[in-house]
């Protein structure tokens, strides 16, 4: 009898220990997905010693030199009804041209979007000599591609992000480096 009875406490303990870690477990999902919602992550960084405001201004000179590099320009709206009245709202929170800039790049028969911003905020640019570019999002032609938080590049397929970044870097960052007199730093 006192075998059963620690065969059955030793079950007990086993049961409350896998519920308790189970529970631990659901916790730590929970809090994980709070803790990364609204976040794109970044696809690829991009340093350069120059500060983000010349980065800026080298980015705009690459948008008038190259014919096939050009900054995306549509307009996103919001309609607003209230009290039967409507209004429009212009949102370009992805593509306001100071910390956000959404481009596309033409080779071929190939057309990319991708959307970047300045790393930092507006103390680090006025101060810092040194600025990042990070591409939050990446699309070719038919729409493949996203954000590196979302999980649209995966690690066991890693092919598109490869490609995306390939021409970003060959069409757009070696024009930036080309501009600025400076290359980037990896």
């Amino acid at each position: 009898m006192e075998k059963l009875l620690k065969k059955m406490q030793k079950k007990e303990n086993i049961y409350l220990n896998s519920s308790c870690y189970k529970q631990i477990f659901f916790i730590i999902i929970i809090f994980s997905g709070c803790l990364t919602a609204g976040t794109h992550g970044s696809i690829r960084s991009y340093k350069f010693p120059a500060t983000k405001y010349e980065l800026q201004r080298a980015v705009e000179n690459v948008f008038a030199k190259k014919n096939n590099i050009y900054e995306d320009t549509i307009a996103h709206y919001i309609i607003d009804i209230t009290n039967g009245k409507s209004d429009t709202i212009f949102s370009d929170y992805y593509n306001d041209g100071n910390r956000y800039v959404t481009l596309n790049i033409e080779f071929g028969s190939e057309k990319n979007n991708y959307v970047f911003q300045y790393s930092g905020d507006k103390e680090y640019w006025d101060t810092s000599k040194i600025s990042f570019i990070s591409v939050a999002y990446a699309y070719d032609k038919k729409g493949s591609g996203g954000s590196a938080a979302k999980g649209d590049f995966t690690w066991y397929n890693p092919s598109l992000k490869k490609k995306l970044i390939q021409v970003f870097e060959s069409e757009f960052i070696n024009e930036l480096d080309k501009e600025l007199g400076k290359k980037h730093i990896d």
